[in-house]
């Protein structure tokens, strides 16, 4: 059973969502509930429960609020936001934080239930590495007190299976252009020494971290990286791959190259990873005194490449785009908050309030004033 817990401020919603999905009749188990975020954290923290569902609009802590603090603590737990607004900076806020489902009002059961099965199958696969890697570890750990077979001497050291971080060559490959290829690969051969056949176990866990790596980026994507692999994965075959570090080169390097190839042309435009890398910059930054050069020195290009690519992939230079996204936060605080508009501009990033007030009526056609006035309670 997967244990569910429901936030939302709106009591008619939770006895929606509480008696229109057949609880008895599912995986899962509704193990709590609770009217705002700032209640739900300490009874999330004692149930811990599997799936958090919550309100994105609620009073004392909002469901973005609550969500950052769940990923931060309780960084397993799948989180569902529910909104009303079918606003671009929800969404962006909402996936910038990982939040895995966004999901407008109202949800009817099939949705719901529709998402609970996708996180389902998310949690199941996460187990099942996680019991891999920890059956993995445990071997790995006894091995050290006694010489490998086959590491003449038993010079061989298995603890540094334990420090390969997947996650960071994940993020490596995930921006990555072709012509990076050989510095990532470069820095995870120089894990190996130079003793390479006196730790085959370590090529082998490497080597597979690379394979999940190449998954996680196009399976997403709908891609098979059985049939996107230039090679065959077959036991035999990776025993030959392992076996020798110049094979072993060529072959991880025809691997990146093909999973680069395919995320560039599934993504919509070849410096689409790099316009997702700025985004996620800008989306985490937009509030600080950030530019293009600090972006640029982000992403790893020059401030004139990011200038051109940006416009070419958005339709709006840098200035047009992190603009929006002050004024769409500008917005959000308008319609939710009393904050002054002063306070609002140096929220959002804009330090002079003169300066905020006169972009934020270029963009909307009002003051700050005006746009709250009118659409504070038309919601």
């Amino acid at each position: 059973m997967y244990k569910v817990f429901l936030v939302d401020d709106e009591i008619v919603v939770r006895e929606g969502i509480r008696n229109s999905v057949l609880w008895e009749n599912t995986h899962y188990t509704l193990a709590g509930e609770a009217p705002d975020g700032e209640l739900a954290l300490s009874m999330i923290q004692e149930t811990k429960p599997d799936i958090l569902i919550t309100d994105i609009r609620m009073p004392f802590m909002d469901g973005l609020a609550l969500s950052r603090i769940v990923k931060k603590t309780l960084p397993w737990i799948k989180i569902i936001i529910l909104s009303g607004h079918d606003e671009f900076e929800y969404a962006r806020e909402a996936i910038s934080i990982g939040v895995e489902e966004y999901l407008l009002k109202p949800v009817s059961a099939q949705e719901m239930l529709k998402s609970l099965e996708k996180l389902a199958k998310r949690i199941d696969g996460e187990k099942e590495e996680l019991l891999s890697l920890a059956d993995l570890k445990a071997r790995i750990r006894p091995a050290q007190e006694q010489p490998h077979d086959g590491a003449p001497g038993g010079d061989f050291d298995p603890s540094g299976l334990l420090n390969i971080d997947g996650d960071i060559f994940f993020t490596k490959l995930k921006y990555a252009a072709k012509k990076d290829i050989d510095s990532i690969l470069q820095e995870y051969i120089t894990m190996l020494g130079n003793s390479w056949g006196e730790n085959p176990m370590l090529t082998y866990f490497l080597f597979g971290e690379i394979i999940v790596s190449a998954s996680k980026i196009t399976e997403p994507l709908g891609g098979d990286i059985k049939k996107i692999t230039p090679f065959s994965l077959s036991h035999e075959n990776i025993q030959g791959i392992i076996g020798s570090p110049e094979v072993f080169s060529e072959r991880v390097k025809s691997l990146l190259a093909a999973v680069i190839e395919f995320r560039d042309s599934h993504t919509g435009g070849r410096f689409q990873s790099i316009i997702v890398k700025a985004r996620e910059y800008i989306a985490a930054r937009f509030s600080e005194d950030i530019s293009l050069d600090s972006t640029a020195a982000y992403v790893g290009i020059s401030p004139n490449h990011l200038s051109a690519v940006f416009a070419q992939e958005t339709g709006e230079n840098f200035i047009e785009y992190l603009t929006r996204m002050r004024i769409e936060k500008a917005k959000q605080l308008l319609r939710e908050t009393t904050m002054k508009s002063a306070d609002i501009a140096i929220e959002t990033g804009f330090n002079d309030p003169h300066y905020f007030s006169s972009c934020f009526k270029k963009n909307t056609g009002l003051s700050p004033r005006e746009w709250r006035a009118k659409n504070q309670h038309s919601c």
